[in-house]
């Protein structure tokens, strides 16, 4: 008798939901609520296994066999090629038939380019232009707009400024800021005439670091935190007074990832600021390694954007959602599940804002998703939300890991079994043992330092 598993759903949009999402990627099914009705056993998973290996060998046999056909070596290798084409991390945040889909396809298709190049930039484009239109989703007395922050980190000679060509060349922003600005002053002034705009600043790892070293940029951190949050900028001088009211940008750095590690301290990333930021990784691609592809088709590539651009379902000015009852509840379902997955893995307040900003990212795939014209951000919207947060939570992992922040938790976690052993003996575990037992704490200030981790968490 054929066996079927049975997935119970409250509603919809429920398989889609970003809890099931976790579930396919990294949760328990238990976890993210799915009842499968005990009709698979760990009996038939195993012989299911079985089959696989055994039919996976009768392939490389038969592969062997000189007398094989054409047409079955043809078929294993376009199997094998589709399957590959399939693995890029990003497909799970691409909505079929999307801009989305459109910008990243036709760079994977004429050029050699990482693919999280035009992914982030087709949402930050999106992004700049709904927040240009002051959309925002109205909820618990206050509005939530399409103002991400992302931080692109990809290695020297990636084409990260060739990628945002494109795009400005492809689609008219109404709202761009200049990105030449060199001191707070002028920063602010130029952002009163362009508050609710597009920033794409280059080398940004080298802003940041000026703004602890160079007087003249002291300023520009308070002011950026400010705009992130929405509160009045007010600065006085001795010939003007300029106040900027609810202020909001679309901020978009490149950088050389290699050269952002070098300027950027991990007591900077750890920060509260630089929390802020989404960060992204641009992966080389297997499939499309470097100098694969001699010219890159400029017009092909603008015309291709601008045409699909030119397709989405924008909103009329000042447009307010919400948040309908079903997207409300996935987001505190999948909060709660990527807070107990990822808990130990990452600081609570990097995972805390980087989730709230699925919220952010919900309005823009509502537009994306061409329900513009519809009023209740909903479930769907939430779960590809999600996915594109798994992945900024996926390259922030990788970035607090090239800090040494593995290591850490290797001695954290060296320390808890020597606190632990000492228990069981009866002993409290003081500074002087950590120092006896853990190589790597080499100082009275390095153990306390570890101690007010453990006692915190």
């Amino acid at each position: 008798m054929e066996r079927h598993t049975e997935v119970k759903a409250e509603d919809d949009f429920k398989a889609k939901s970003a809890d099931h999402l976790l579930t396919d990627l990294s949760a328990p099914q238990q976890q993210a609520g799915v009842d499968v009705q005990g009709n698979i056993t760990v009996a038939d998973i195993g012989g299911v296994n079985r089959a696989k290996r055994h039919q996976s060998r009768s392939i490389i046999e038969l592969l062997s066999q000189k007398t094989v056909s054409k047409d079955a070596k043809s078929t294993i290798k376009a199997y094998n090629l589709i399957k590959n084409q399939l693995n890029w991390r990003g497909n799970l945040a691409i909505p079929p038939a999307s801009f989305l889909e459109a910008a990243t396809a036709v760079f994977k298709n004429e050029t050699d380019i990482a693919l999280e190049l035009p992914l982030f930039s087709a949402l930050n484009f999106t992004a700049a232009h709904l927040l240009y239109l002051n959309a925002g989703i109205d909820f618990s007395n206050q509005i939530i707009k399409s103002d991400i922050w992302t931080i692109i980190l990809a290695e020297s000679g990636s084409a990260k400024t060739f990628a945002n060509t494109v795009f400005e060349k492809a689609i008219d922003i109404k709202n761009f800021f200049d990105s030449g600005i060199q001191s707070a002053a002028k920063f602010i002034e130029e952002f009163q005439r362009h508050n609710n705009g597009f920033w794409i600043r280059d080398e940004f790892a080298q802003l940041l670091k000026a703004m602890k070293t160079q007087p003249y940029l002291e300023e520009l951190k308070e002011y950026l935190l400010k705009i992130y949050d929405n509160k009045t900028i007010m600065r006085k001088t001795l010939n003007r007074e300029v106040i900027v009211e609810n202020p909001a940008l679309v901020l978009l750095g490149l950088n050389v990832y290699s050269t952002y590690l070098t300027n950027v301290s991990l007591e900077d990333i750890l920060d509260g600021f630089a929390q802020r930021f989404n960060y992204v990784i641009a992966q080389p691609d297997p499939e499309r390694p470097d100098l694969s592809v001699a010219l890159y088709p400029f017009k092909v590539l603008k015309d291709t954007i601008r045409k699909s651009w030119k397709k989405i379902n924008f909103p009329r000015q000042d447009k307010k959602y919400i948040l309908g009852p079903g997207a409300t509840k996935s987001f505190e379902e999948s909060f709660y599940n990527y807070a107990s997955i990822e808990a130990s893995k990452l600081p609570a307040s990097f995972l805390r804002r980087t989730l709230f900003k699925s919220l952010k990212y919900a309005l823009i795939y509502h537009v994306i998703l061409g329900k513009g014209n519809k009023k209740e951000i909903d479930t769907e919207d939430i779960s590809w939300a999600m996915r594109i947060v798994l992945l900024h939570i996926s390259d922030i992992k990788d970035i607090l890991k090239n800090y040494g922040f593995s290591e850490l938790e290797k001695t954290i976690q060296k320390v808890e079994n020597l606190k632990k052993k000492l228990a069981l003996q009866g002993k409290p575990m003081k500074t002087r043992d950590i120092i006896s037992n853990v190589k790597e704490i080499r100082s009275v200030p390095e153990a306390k330092a570890i101690l007010e981790i453990i006692y915190q968490t």
